[in-house]
């Protein structure tokens, strides 16, 4: 403790003692300057004040100095941290930036990845389907035996007959003698319904069901028969002339058939076993009654009178009846069924079967032919007609078919049948659709090879069918769908000539790239100037083809370098311009795809032109509406040449009196001039002047030369 108190002692002794020096040093007496005048001291005051002046100034610089530098320095610091900062937000920018640079292509190849892998997948799938195509057309050519049944509803109209074959004459019994029967076989119509069940296996075919029909047929007859049994001893002559039975039949049946069928034609044989459970039969007719009297000369008529026949009267008939039967006929699936591909028109092929749908209901066409070949006839034994005794009239008759017990009777039905099959799902070949095969078109420059838009039309090579007709190709061209074959494809675009391009498509599914090279038309250019001055003139360029009357093409040069263009057609042509106020010049074209420096002669002073195509009406001074162009013709050439004055002077024909023609000259001259000052022109730069028919120019004693001395003329004052 007291060690402690004694060191602190000790050091705030030292720390006194060191203060206390300067104290000391101020506190001592300086030493008695050198003795000076007063001049020098001021000057050392000064003196000493300038270094101190000066030291402080130093001292500011300095101050001032290290202020600025520390201000640079902090500036510096902020530079480079800002600088570190963008540098760190660059880097960062950048990273972002690699970073969706790196998306985007990973996306871009992940795309390319998607796309090729859709392209080969879509070739896979175009390479599959022609496999499949060929499998199902190899299929076709040899089908697998598989069977097919059907079920089938069948519509058959067409001629019937039941033909008896009578035994030619009969005794009859107590009042009828003899007679001898004439028969005639007329027929009539037959109708029927088939409900069947149809088995098809390869080739082979077999048809079994019911068959339902209904049979009318007409028979004609004429017979006699003689009766002594009347009173008075007579003989009584009849002459059935003209006796119509008519019969109708009703029956069902169950048909055995066998047949085959090729393509798309099929045929059927076999037989068919009916029962039948109508039967009836109607008569009507007319006789004639003579009767020989023993007491008289000659025989007289008792008249003609009607058969009092039965309607409606049973036929028996033996049972069954069997009739062989023949069908012919034809598949008309091709035409009338359900298609695969409605939308793509894609036909079934002959003989080919679809799968199981609507598609499986079938259209049979078919002629058929059916005659019994058993007796059906078993009617008793009757007189076809029946009396009473001491009755002139036939009381009753009776068929035809009871005449003498023993008349056969065969059924005959022939005509068409109508089919609807209903095809029973089974293993049936799915048809394939043969791939398509496409044309990518594209038209070209010939000169530049680049793509054009153009318009195509596409026909076959060897029957002319158009199968594309003036379809617009773009400039990335045109995929259009094509089936095999060779053909021609014509391509056609604004400002070239047209071309051809032959191709061949051979392959199923297959794609064929097809580039037409166009060659561009020349352009013919024109360029009409003033030959004095060398000025552009506008005018309208006719070019006229070879051997024709009328312009083919009319340009108008422009006003600013008096150019036109247009392009021509092959063949020659010529040049034909009549400007107002210039020579008119005709000119041979040498090539469609010139340009030509056309020089015109203006007309000068004191020469005199007609004005073409300038119309009045008939002898008035009505100027027509058909004079247009021309009135703006001279209008332009007045307005183009402002120094130019002219006389218009009015010209007739000799038809007429001398005074009329005069007047109407000059009011013609004065309806072109009042048309010109209404178009802007001074009234100054123009005269006009009649001169009737006293100048002509042709003959006055045709149309065509009169026409020609009806004119007005232009004279440059």
């Amino acid at each position: 403790m007291r060690t402690n108190i004694f060191r602190n002692i000790l050091i705030a002794g030292l720390v006194l003692s060191l203060n206390a020096a300067p104290l000391a040093v101020y506190a001592m007496p300086e030493p008695a300057p050198a003795t000076q005048t007063d001049k020098e001291k001021a000057k050392a005051a000064a003196a000493k004040k300038k270094e101190a002046e000066k030291k402080k100034k130093e001292q500011e610089k300095a101050k001032a100095a290290a202020a600025k530098q520390r201000e640079a320095d902090k500036k510096k610091k902020e530079a480079e941290r800002a600088k570190a900062a963008a540098a760190r937000e660059n880097a960062k920018k950048q990273a972002e930036r690699d970073k969706a640079a790196a998306e985007r292509a990973k996306a871009t190849a992940a795309r390319e990845e998607a796309k090729a892998k859709k392209e080969a997948e879509a070739r896979a799938r175009e390479e599959q389907a022609i496999r499949d195509y060929e499998a199902y057309q190899a299929r076709l050519e040899n089908p697998p035996m598989e069977p097919i049944s059907y079920f089938n509803l069948g519509f058959r109209a067409g001629y019937a007959a039941m033909m008896d074959q009578i035994n030619g004459n009969y005794m009859g019994a107590g009042t009828l003698n003899q007679s001898n029967v004439l028969q005639q076989l007329v027929g009539g119509a037959g109708a029927g319904l088939d409900l069947t069940y149809n088995l098809e296996y390869g080739h082979f075919l077999f048809e079994t069901g019911l068959d339902f029909r209904f049979l009318n047929s007409t028979s004609k007859y004429g017979f006699t028969a003689i009766r002594n049994d009347l009173t008075y001893g007579a003989t009584y002559n009849y002459l059935f002339d003209n006796t119509r039975e008519m019969r109708n039949m009703a029956q069902v049946g169950l048909p055995l058939m066998f047949g085959a069928q090729f393509n798309r034609f099929y045929f059927l044989v076999g037989a068919k076993v009916h029962y039948t459970f109508l039967g009836t039969y109607s008569q009507k007719g007319l006789y004639d009654i003579t009767v020989s009297d023993p007491a008289l000369l000659e025989p007289y008529g008792l008249g003609i009178y009607e058969l009092n026949g039965n309607t409606n009267a049973p036929i028996v008939f033996r049972q069954p009846e069997v009739s062989a039967a023949l069908e012919v006929g034809i598949d008309l699936d091709e035409w009338l069924q359900q298609q695969a591909d409605p939308k793509k028109k894609v036909k079934v092929k002959p003989g080919e079967r679809l799968p199981f749908g609507r598609e499986n209901v079938h259209y049979r066409l078919s002629f058929f032919a059916e005659y019994g070949v058993l007796n059906t006839n078993a009617t008793p034994k009757a007189n076809p007609v029946e009396f009473a005794a001491n009755q002139v009239e036939v009381q009753n008759g009776n068929t035809f078919l009871a005449m003498n017990g023993d008349t056969k009777l065969n059924n005959l039905f022939v005509g068409a049948k109508f089919t609807i099959q209903f095809e029973v799902p089974g293993k049936t070949l799915r048809p394939v659709t043969a791939p398509p095969c496409y044309a990518i078109y594209s038209v070209v420059d010939e000169r530049t090879n680049e793509p054009i838009a153009a318009t195509l039309s596409t026909q076959e090579k060897e029957s002319g069918k158009v199968v594309v007709s003036g379809r617009a190709v773009p400039v990335k061209g045109l995929k259009q769908k094509h089936t095999l074959g060779t053909f021609v494809a014509e391509a056609s675009a604004s400002g070239y000539y047209a071309a051809n391009q032959e191709f061949t498509i051979d392959k199923i599914g297959s794609t064929e790239y097809v580039t037409i090279a166009l060659r561009p038309r020349p352009i013919f250019r024109v360029r009409v100037t003033n030959k004095e001055t060398g000025a552009v003139v506008p005018a309208t360029v006719h070019i006229i083809a070879d051997g024709q009357s009328d312009p083919a093409y009319s340009l108008a040069t422009d006003s600013v370098n008096g150019t036109a263009g247009q392009m021509l057609e092959d063949g020659q042509y010529s040049l034909h311009i009549a400007q107002m106020g210039y020579d008119t010049l005709d000119m041979i074209i040498p090539s469609i795809g010139d340009s030509l420096n056309v020089e015109l002669t203006p007309i000068k002073k004191g020469e005199v032109f007609i004005v073409k195509n300038l119309f009045f009406a008939t002898n008035k001074t009505r100027i027509l509406s058909t004079s247009e162009e021309a009135l703006n013709d001279l209008y332009m050439y007045l307005a183009r040449n402002p120094q130019v004055r002219i006389k218009i002077i009015g010209h007739t024909d000799n038809v007429g009196k001398d005074a009329a023609n005069q007047r109407l000259s000059e009011g013609r001259a004065n309806a072109v001039m009042q048309d010109l000052i209404e178009r802007g022109i001074a009234p100054e730069r123009l005269e006009a002047e009649g001169r009737g028919e006293s100048q002509p120019i042709d003959t006055n004693d045709t149309d065509e030369g009169r026409q020609n001395n009806r004119r007005v003329e232009i004279e440059i004052l």
